[in-house]
């Protein structure tokens, strides 16, 4: 297994800054997925409540997959493998793993931010009613298997080949300052957005474009 892919916590604490950047990235990302799928199903795309174009919570599943699931073909735990042998048959369990678990991380996730916001504050945050296989407005097989599919791909043929490059390329005063300015901004974008919910009951709109 690659040295990078050991996820010690030392190695961990080395790779922050270049993870960070990886976060800030995927947190982009997901703003602009979003608003992609959003164009195509209706044809609008907005803010997607935030007032900067990144989504945190896609950025700190960076973190988690750095953390829970080390290398797909291997899967660790904190860097503890979770088979002792390496064989093929562990190797395709491996994937099969790292493929299930982050799909049930979204479906739960959903279901779970969803309903206890809806408890706390009464907001709404989205509805899946409109989508076939939904399970309760908040969760669904659809996106439960997309957005847990795409971790996992992104996991397998994209995430470690990335952190490398950024080590090679980028300084790491470089990334740290990205981490502490850009980084903080999007977390605390994101905390501001809890705060008009819990505060105004509705997500905060800022702009929309209609596109047809």
């Amino acid at each position: 297994m690659n040295e990078n892919k050991t996820n010690t916590w030392t190695h961990f604490k080395e790779n922050f800054p270049y993870l960070g950047v990886m976060a800030i990235g995927v947190a982009m990302l997901g703003w602009l997925a979003e608003n992609l799928l959003r164009a195509i199903a209706v044809g609008v795309i907005d803010c997607r409540y935030h007032l900067l174009p990144f989504i945190s919570p896609y950025g700190l599943a960076v973190f988690a997959a750095y953390l829970f699931f080390g290398d797909p073909d291997h899967i660790a735990f904190f860097g503890k493998p979770l088979f002792k042998e390496q064989t093929k048959k562990t190797k395709i369990l491996s994937n099969i793993l790292c493929f299930i678990i982050p799909c049930l991380i979204v479906f739960l996730g959903e279901m779970l931010i969803g309903h206890l916001w809806e408890w706390c504050f009464g907001v709404e945050l989205w509805d899946y009613n409109n989508q076939p296989l939904h399970i309760t407005q908040y969760t669904g097989v659809l996106p439960a298997v997309g957005a847990g599919g795409a971790c996992y791909l992104v996991v397998k043929f994209i995430f470690y080949p990335t952190l490398d490059f950024l080590k090679r390329k980028l300084p790491k005063k470089a990334a740290k300052i990205l981490c502490y300015t850009l980084g903080v901004a999007t977390i605390l974008d994101t905390a501001f957005m809890g705060v008009q919910i819990a505060v105004f009951k509705k997500s905060p709109m800022y702009w929309a474009i209609q596109l047809r």
